[in-house]
């Protein structure tokens, strides 16, 4: 039996597998459902007789989930244990659908040859893609004394952190190391036809401002601390667009994020409209270019706070940071290489080898000695978009491409 036929056969189960986890609404934060999503992947599988192990954080979760709260369970799938290791990551929790949409997020639809819902693009189709492509595998070969497959299925993928209970947490286990793997594929949407080597860096944090309350028919006598923060982000958003002048010369995508950038994402302060705000705080996420270092981004926040302390006196300002990665670019090594063969194969395109604008679970890996890559079926326009969705045409075509890339590997 050929690709092409393997693929037609399994095709239907894999369509409707994608439908049945997208309808398990595992949104993070805070981290529901995932218990039951374990449960069926558990037995999903179990009946594709691989061995699984469900590995999970239990005195270690305070410091590893600061959004949300419950079980964090992690999958472990293995098959096959002989020849060329090679693992594949996803994780299976979805930012919050949130409303407007017109269709339902947890109710997946196919419509014009799209399957619409949360999870759909960012990432389930790349859990579905990366399992299915080792069945239509099974169906050409008798592969399980040829190579060895690891799937790792991560929740908390999606509330990112210097540590997080997925993909981290693995990596400080030893489950995913340079022994057991070979190489380790990413399935996260960044298009069909690229392939992604890495991502920008970022700097995520919160500003505290204090002040002082004051009757509001004399704020005079108080610190204000809203006049103060409306300063503040005037300030950052003058940085902004001075730094956006510069333009990248590394492949990042789209286009925009060739561009450094700024986000002030939330602001809370204040108790009542009469009433001096002595408290405010405001989220603050800075993206980064591979010309600029974290180092440079640290610095730039330092400047940010003497700006307040010269503009706000009186007003404590701190600055607690949350999230920070450098920039993360791998080698376009072997396994670049062949997988940009059977995109071209299949999509009859070059592909692209890019940089994702927003960060992902590759950074655990980084240096670790495992050649890494990300390759997936969904839109990177789409992740976290209301009324998201995947192809059908691309879910098939990308696990086509990731079949024949494991086809590579057999008896080597």
């Amino acid at each position: 039996m050929d690709i092409d036929e393997a693929i037609d056969e399994i095709k239907k189960d894999m369509i409707n597998f994608l439908i049945k986890i997208i309808n398990i609404p595992t949104e993070n934060p805070p981290g529901l459902n995932y218990e039951k999503f374990v449960d069926y992947m558990y037995d999903f599988l179990i009946s594709l007789d691989y061995n699984i192990k469900i590995v999970e954080p239990k005195e270690e979760l305070k410091e590893l989930v600061k959004y949300g709260s419950g079980r964090r369970p992690n999958i472990i799938a293995n098959y096959g244990n002989k020849g060329v290791k090679i693992g594949f990551n996803s994780h299976y929790d979805v930012v919050p659908a949130g409303k407007g949409w017109s269709h339902d997020p947890y109710n997946a639809t196919i419509e014009e040859g799209k399957i619409y819902g949360r999870g759909s693009s960012d990432m389930k189709s790349g859990i579905a893609s990366q399992i299915f492509a080792v069945e239509a595998l099974k169906i050409m070969n008798n592969i399980k004394d040829k190579i060895t497959i690891r799937q790792f299925i991560v929740p908390d993928e999606e509330t990112v952190g210097n540590k997080n209970a997925g993909t981290y947490y693995l990596v400080e286990k030893g489950f995913i190391n340079k022994e057991n793997l070979n190489y380790l594929i990413f399935t996260e949407p960044l298009n069909p036809t690229n392939i992604g080597i890495g991502h920008r860096g970022a700097l995520w944090g919160t500003f505290n401002l204090y002040g002082k309350k004051s009757h509001g028919g004399f704020p005079q006598k108080g610190l204000d601390v809203i006049r103060c923060a409306s300063k503040i982000i005037n300030y950052i958003y003058e940085i902004a667009d001075k730094r956006s002048k510069t333009i990248s010369k590394y492949p990042i995508i789209p286009e925009e994020a060739k561009r450094p950038s700024y986000l002030v994402g939330t602001i809370n302060g204040g108790e009542w409209m009469n009433t001096v705000a002595d408290f405010l705080t405001f989220s603050y996420v800075r993206r980064l270019i591979p010309e600029e270092t974290l180092e440079f981004a640290r610095n730039e926040v330092n400047e940010i706070i003497k700006y307040t302390e010269n503009e706000c006196k009186g007003i404590k300002i701190e600055f607690l940071p949350y999230y920070e990665v450098d920039n993360i670019m791998f080698p376009v090594d072997n396994g670049v290489k062949i997988i940009s063969e059977k995109i071209k194969e299949v999509y009859n395109v070059n592909p692209s080898i890019v940089l994702s604008p927003g960060t992902f679970d590759i950074r655990f890996i980084y240096n670790k000695g495992i050649e890494s890559f990300n390759y997936g079926p969904g839109l990177l326009e789409l992740a976290h978009a209301t009324d998201e969705y995947v192809y059908v045409e691309d879910l098939i075509k990308s696990t086509k491409v990731i079949s024949l890339f494991l086809k590579e590997f057999l008896n080597k």
